[in-house]
């Protein structure tokens, strides 16, 4: 076993093992490693591993035929696919586009992931392992939680300020172990093989991109077909062929067009006589704010780039803004993210949405509903804070009674050649709303 596995991952194993076991003997624990079991290895998904199992060793005959793999690197082989692909395969619903991707390979040569590397290449001995890995894993666990608690309770930031520390320190401690090790024992390595059990990580995500892009694509087309069936339920075969034909030869490989179809594709249901194909062309292209030069027609300067709007008002960190879509029917588009909640799983929220014409945005709306007390004090400070940054954003010269009136909650407005704002407080029930709205004149 010692020639197989370092001693830290003999440390993991028994761990897992000691677990494991201790469920298995508990009842309750032992009824949920069952439920977890069927629903972890359901028909579906049972075929979804074998397919990835199946990719990933035609990849691995690949690099054996090319003299790189060989048996050695078996278990880097098994523990990539356990604790990465798997990772990745779960994940696949958070696909919005192909930068995922992109990102997933960068992440795969980081400066971190070199650097974890580098930690695991020695361990210290079983006993001081089996110690460590148990202390290791309650510090990283009580990280994660005071860094949720950190955002209701402002004195845990400290504790997870110290936390982050204590980490900090333990990583150096393994960085000077491993360089210890490294100096000491530098040429009795094999560093062919280390090499090569480092790249073939790398190598294997890579290479099973092209797998993982089709399955999340057959994931949403799959989705969009469920939904479409009940959609025109009332429609005959043909018609539910023709418009999923359509689908596909329009959406093809793209997530953005996929995503486009997806937005859209209720509307068929209440249309009767509608060209499927016209449509379903029309929602999969891009916006045509993408294809046309910037024109210069509103005052503030913002405003004619939806593009850049967009990802400067990312910096809110309340989420992402949707494309800029049409509302169905009429000549006015629009854009929002996703409400934003004040505390995690709270009922206070924010949402941020643009709205305008086709080709520029005319006025941004930043709302806030606080539905609880113990969440308005925290509500209102992070929905001042946006509209400061806003307004810096925005390049916009705004008079200081603006940031008053909303730590007072008093309605006001302002307007000046450029531009007009009005904040607004609501009182429904026991619904305390918070409005924010910044229009834009256009150039004369």
């Amino acid at each position: 076993m010692n020639n197989i596995f370092s001693t830290r991952e003999l440390a993991s194993i028994i761990w897992l093992v000691a677990i494991l076991a201790t469920l298995w003997v508990w009842s309750k624990g032992r009824f949920h490693l069952k439920e977890i079991a069927k629903s972890a290895f359901a028909p579906k998904l049972t075929i979804t591993y074998l397919s990835l199992i199946a990719y990933v060793f035609l990849i691995v005959v690949l690099l054996w035929q090319c003299n790189f793999w060989n048996l050695s690197l078996l278990k880097d082989t098994i523990i990539w696919f356990i604790f990465s692909a798997l990772g990745v395969f779960f994940s696949l619903n958070k696909v919005k586009d192909a930068s995922y991707f992109g990102q997933l390979i960068k992440d795969s040569i980081s400066v971190t992931v070199i650097i974890e590397f580098f930690v695991n290449l020695y361990a210290f001995s079983l006993l001081a392992e089996l110690i460590i890995f148990p202390c290791l894993v309650f510090i990283v666990a009580l990280s994660a939680y005071s860094e949720i608690s950190a955002k209701t309770n402002k004195e845990h930031k400290k504790v997870n300020s110290c936390l982050n520390q204590l980490l900090g320190i333990i990583g150096l401690i393994y960085m000077g172990f491993a360089l210890y090790k490294t100096i000491m024992e530098f040429k009795t390595v094999p560093w062919i093989d280390v090499s090569k059990q480092f790249i073939l990580p790398v190598i294997l995500t890579v290479s099973s991109v092209p797998y993982f892009w089709g399955l999340a694509l057959y994931m949403k087309y799959e989705s969009m077909f469920v939904a479409s069936n009940r959609f025109f339920k009332d429609r005959s075969k043909i018609e539910r062929l023709k418009i999923k034909i359509y689908v596909l030869y329009y959406g093809n490989f793209s997530f953005k067009r996929v995503y486009r179809i997806w937005k859209k594709i209720g509307f068929l249901a209440y249309e009767e006589g509608t060209n499927y194909r016209k449509y379903i062309k029309q929602v999969a292209s891009s916006p045509t704010y993408k294809k046309t030069p910037i024109i210069n027609k509103m005052s503030i300067q913002l405003f004619n780039d939806i593009d850049a709007c967009c990802k400067s008002l990312s910096s809110l960190e309340i989420g992402e803004l949707s494309e800029w879509n049409q509302l169905h029917g009429l000549d006015e588009f629009y854009c929002s993210n996703s409400y934003y909640c004040i505390q995690p799983y709270g009922l206070s929220n924010l949402l941020l949405s643009l709205q305008g014409e086709e080709l520029h945005i005319h006025q941004l709306e930043l709302s806030l509903s606080i539905h609880s007390i113990e969440e308005r004090e925290e509500a209102i400070l992070k929905f001042r804070e946006c509209v400061e940054v806003i307004f810096r954003l925005l390049l916009l010269e705004v008079p200081q009674y603006i940031s008053n009136s909303i730590l007072r909650n008093e309605s006001c407005s302002y307007s000046n050649n450029s531009f007009s704002l009005e904040f607004t407080v609501e009182i429904i029930g026991k619904v305390e709303s918070f409005v924010l709205l910044v229009k834009s004149k256009k150039k004369t």
